[in-house]
């Protein structure tokens, strides 16, 4: 079985999820208990799918290497909100998609906004999707157009 990019996705929102949670961790460590409970671990497939998935390793692994520098960002852009009054899993879905923004230059940034507002309609509460909506818009206007021109003022140096 071949995993989708939306799969992906919502299997790399599960590991940020669970690495919010565990920091201190390893996070080989935590993608292979991930992977041992599996909830669909009746076929041995989807445990090697998940592994080799080259869209959940550049992206967990990049999240938690820069989730830092992720944070300042998310916090910058979202008119100075703490992170932590951000629902969990609103966090973790704005890591992915900043992470998106910043490095996965063969996603387009619609996408990357659209899927990261659909996640966040399907796993947190009604209102959500609007604050992702809004703050990813916010780290588009001001981090990603000045970096694409050349310019020197990005909200996540404030």
């Amino acid at each position: 079985m071949r995993i989708s990019r939306r799969q992906a996705r919502e299997i790399t929102l599960c590991l940020v999820f669970d690495f919010g949670f565990n920091s201190e961790e390893k996070p080989e460590e935590l993608l292979d208990l991930y992977i041992k409970y599996f909830p669909d671990n009746e076929e041995n497939q989807i445990t090697e799918d998940i592994k080799n998935n080259k869209y959940i390793s550049k992206v967990y692994f990049g999240v938690a290497e820069k989730v830092d520098e992720l944070d300042k960002i998310i916090k910058n852009c979202s008119l100075k909100w703490k992170l932590k009054r951000i629902s969990r899993v609103s966090a973790s879905i704005l890591r992915i998609a900043v992470f998106e923004l910043l490095y996965m230059e063969d996603i387009p940034h619609e996408v990357s906004i659209n899927e990261a507002v659909e996640m966040a309609k399907k796993y947190d509460t009604d209102e959500s999707y609007t604050f992702v909506n809004g703050v990813l818009g916010a780290v588009y206007k001001d981090v990603i157009e000045p970096r694409e021109n050349n310019e020197d003022k990005y909200c996540e140096t404030e």
